[in-house]
């Protein structure tokens, strides 16, 4: 009987693999061109675990059939699966470029791009999926955590029930409604949603605890959450985290510190960070010696203007977003990625990285770049919706956007910059409780934190000193001991004046995506301030590091 690929596929559909594996090659033999016989030796390598033998006959497909959707997103997902992100992403990439309404591919984008905290496109693709494919329950849920880690609860909310009633034991989707119920305050509400969680959890092997013990944490039962965590035998890094809070709201201050250096240590460990002293001190030195170039400034362009908040992470930067968009005339952006895009701009421009190229905008073939860096982050600004009319400015709390002030200063020479201050010890010991990521992955020992803290604080002294960027010092300090002076002077330096909606900015409807998201909430209290004092011993090894940050705070240890 003849090699045909209807019989080659029959013997794959029956694990014949090496039969059919050799009726593929007498195809390919036959006809070099064969897609189809291909497809079949992809699809025995991936039953035999041989995932080199798949990606190299994907790629042959696709060298063949460039247009071959199924071939790019199998290969994506084969990439992904082998631990190389980057690279699935490119072909996901090539595979909208070739079709840009594949429903799939978009699916994968949004994904990607929501695991980067690049929010607004990957909820942009994640729409366009729906669009295109209908309204998926796992899509409908990458979507509504999406848009909980805007900010955006309401329509979150919606988003997630609607996927949880289409497909009741998807648990991602039960897991969400808990998370954007304790989010948004509402923790009645993520109570009962819990309830169907962990029976969902437990059909699958696995155990909600972790979810139960924040939610605890959140309200009156917090204690009940720290005797939950206590009890544990072994425990993951978030969990260790958590707990190290608890103990810190406990008085337990010892075994809070250890938990927190312990639960710190294994998040890093599992995600791969590490700080580069060296690299990041090598980076400020260049930054240091900068020059302000001698280049035209770009005309204002009319409509909503960004204005600029400084800070640590944990400094009270969110505090000072939500009080300064309780004003009717700043709309709040949050952390936006804005600044961080103008290097690789500017780079690609002046033919050298930010900053060595940052001297070239003084000659005259390129006085034109800082009015197109002002137009590439005004453009993207508009592609978030932050442009629009009924607004004079809006917020970009990105933390640490202060490393780079020269190139904000060139595209905007006017913008309001807020730099948030808080005692260097409270920062860090609020930076050790809390996983991120800012400041090269800086917060998960406490030494790194203080070298951030202390190259940062010496980097924006320079370009006060040398460059005369001067940024008005929000004090977290001195605005608890006297809120209605500071918000005058706060708003006295933006050019509005203050309104009575900012003294009650706990009150501010918008949720802040944060880690700060239920603080700020709160009325403002003095509860925070000289939290480190329970932590003298344990920060006494990096006093030394941070000293002259304290010194030109006027804080002592």
């Amino acid at each position: 009987m003849p090699t045909t690929i209807d019989s080659a596929r029959a013997l794959l559909r029956a694990h014949r693999l090496a039969e059919a594996e050799a009726a593929a090659r007498r195809l390919i033999a036959e006809d070099p061109g064969s897609v189809d016989a291909r497809e079949i030796l992809v699809l025995a390598a991936l039953a035999r675990q041989d995932h080199a033998a798949a990606e190299a006959g994907l790629r042959e497909i696709l060298a063949l059939a460039p247009d071959a959707g199924w071939a790019r997103d199998d290969l994506a997902r084969l990439l992904l699966d082998s631990g190389r992100p980057a690279e699935a992403e490119i072909e996901v990439r090539a595979a909208i470029a070739v079709d840009p309404g594949h429903a799939d591919a978009h699916a994968m984008l949004g994904a990607f791009l929501s695991g980067r905290e690049r929010l607004v496109e990957g909820a942009w693709h994640l729409r366009r999926a729906i669009a295109l494919a209908g309204r998926h329950p796992q899509i409908l849920a990458n979507l509504a955590r999406n848009l909980m880690r805007q900010g955006a609860l309401d329509e979150a909310s919606a988003m997630a029930a609607e996927a949880l009633r289409a497909a009741p034991d998807l648990l991602a989707a039960a897991v969400l409604v808990v998370e954007i119920a304790e989010q948004g305050g509402d923790l009645d509400a993520a109570h009962r949603a819990l309830d169907h969680a962990t029976r969902l959890a437990a059909r699958a092997g696995r155990d909600t605890l972790l979810l139960r013990a924040t939610l605890l944490s959140q309200g009156p039962q917090w204690q009940e959450a720290l005797a939950l965590l206590d009890a544990l035998p072994a425990m993951s890094g978030a969990a260790r985290l958590l707990r190290g809070r608890l103990r810190d709201r406990a008085g337990r201050h010892g075994e809070a510190w250890a938990d927190v250096v312990a639960g710190k240590a294994a998040l890093a460990a599992a995600a791969g960070r590490r700080y580069d002293k060296a690299a990041v001190e090598a980076h400020f030195a260049r930054l240091a010696a900068i020059t302000m170039p001698d280049a035209p400034r770009p005309a204002h362009r009319e409509g909503p203007q960004p204005l600029f908040i400084l800070g640590m992470p944990r400094s009270g930067t969110t505090m000072a977003e939500q009080l300064l968009s309780s004003h009717g005339r700043i709309r709040a952006g949050g952390e936006l990625p804005f600044t961080a895009e103008l290097e690789d701009v500017a780079g690609r421009l002046t033919g050298s990285p930010f900053p060595q190229g940052f001297g070239q905008l003084s000659a005259a073939d390129h006085h034109h770049l800082p009015a197109l860096f002002r137009d590439v982050y005004l453009g993207r600004a508009e592609a978030y919706g932050l442009r629009q009319p009924g607004a004079d400015f809006f917020t970009d709390k990105m933390p640490l956007n202060e490393i780079v002030l020269p190139l904000i200063r060139v595209a905007f020479p006017e913008a309001p910059l807020v730099a948030v201050r808080r005692h260097p010890l409270d920062t860090l010991v609020s930076i050790m409780m809390h996983d991120m990521t800012h400041g090269q992955d800086c917060g998960y020992r406490i030494e790194d934190a203080a070298h951030q803290l202390a190259a940062v604080s010496a980097l924006t002294e320079t370009y006060r000193n040398r460059l005369g960027i001067a940024p008005h010092v929000f004090c977290y300090e001195r605005f608890v001991a006297d809120q209605p002076g500071e918000t005058d002077r706060l708003m006295a330096h933006v050019g509005l004046a203050a309104e009575p909606a900012q003294a009650r900015f706990h009150e501010n409807r918008r949720h802040a995506p944060t880690p700060s998201y239920a603080q700020v909430r709160e009325p403002l209290h003095a509860r925070s301030i000289g939290r480190w004092k329970n932590y003298e011993e344990q920060l006494a090894p990096i006093l030394p590091i941070v000293d002259a940050a304290m010194q030109r705070g006027g804080y002592r240890a």
